[in-house]
């Protein structure tokens, strides 16, 4: 049988406030924030966690987010660029995970009409009519089209044998982290949203977008705590830093793969 492999794949970046990752602190300094997606290989599936920016963010972003946060993605960083890079068709993957429906985690679920998405049915109810206060993170022409199978979930979720997935609610009111089992890097978090930067785990320190503080100091403390319990790796959604049972890692651009 082959061994279950993570691929952490790098697609683009933007330039952000860091007081938005970091509540109150470090407001009106600008740093570069990347996207990214995961390849999960499994014996059984093909599965995608978080699909990244669009590659047509030009079209389809509406322009007071364009023009706020225009991501920078070379042709190289194309998420269908990278799966050829690993030997994969877009149509190879039959699940796609979103840890939330914001549009740098669901940009490109077009080009998956083969896979079944899974998604928190909270999550998908919220982001499909959200409230004025955060209807600015969701675009809903990258992810409400008829030709997309979603499946709506709750609660704790097994995805296949080794692999999860579990609620880390306070980014979104359905955000949901993933769980892998791997034969040599042990447990392996993929925590979406759920922290951003090594800062928000040190400090402790809240990021400065949420939906709900209290939720979201419940999950990063949750995820902490999974981490030292069970001495897992944890990785971010837009830090390449990332904290291993042995200390803090840097994610090389590109590619890293986790087996």
């Amino acid at each position: 049988m082959s061994i279950r492999k993570v691929h952490a794949l790098v697609c683009g970046y933007e330039v952000s406030d860091k007081g938005a990752l970091t509540l109150n602190k470090d407001v009106g300094k600008k740093i570069k924030i990347p996207y990214y997606s995961w390849l999960i290989e499994d014996p059984n599936h093909t599965i995608l966690v978080d699909t990244a920016v669009s590659v047509r963010w030009k079209e389809l972003h509406p322009k007071p987010l364009a023009d706020a946060y225009p991501p920078h993605l070379d042709y190289e960083e194309r998420l269908d660029v990278l799966l050829g890079m690993l030997g994969f068709k877009t149509q190879d993957i039959d699940i796609v995970i979103n840890t939330h429906l914001h549009y740098d985690h669901c940009g490109n679920n077009e080009m998956f009409p083969k896979a079944r998405f899974l998604v928190n049915e909270a999550e998908l109810k919220h982001a499909r009519r959200p409230g004025w206060w955060d209807e600015g993170g969701y675009v809903k022409a990258l992810f409400d089209t008829a030709h997309l199978k979603y499946k709506a979930i709750s609660n704790n979720y097994r995805v296949c044998p080794g692999i999860s997935i579990f609620p880390t609610i306070g980014h979104t009111l359905g955000h949901q982290s993933v769980v892998v089992r791997l034969e040599k890097t042990g447990l392996l978090v993929l925590v979406g949203d759920a922290i951003y930067l090594r800062e928000n785990i040190e400090t402790p320190i809240l990021p400065g977008i949420y939906w709900n503080a209290e939720e979201y100091a419940k999950s990063l403390t949750k995820l902490i705590r999974l981490a030292k319990v069970n001495k897992a790796t944890l990785l971010f959604s837009h830090s390449s830093e990332y904290l291993t049972p042995r200390g803090w890692r840097i994610l090389k651009s590109g590619i890293q793969s986790f087996a």
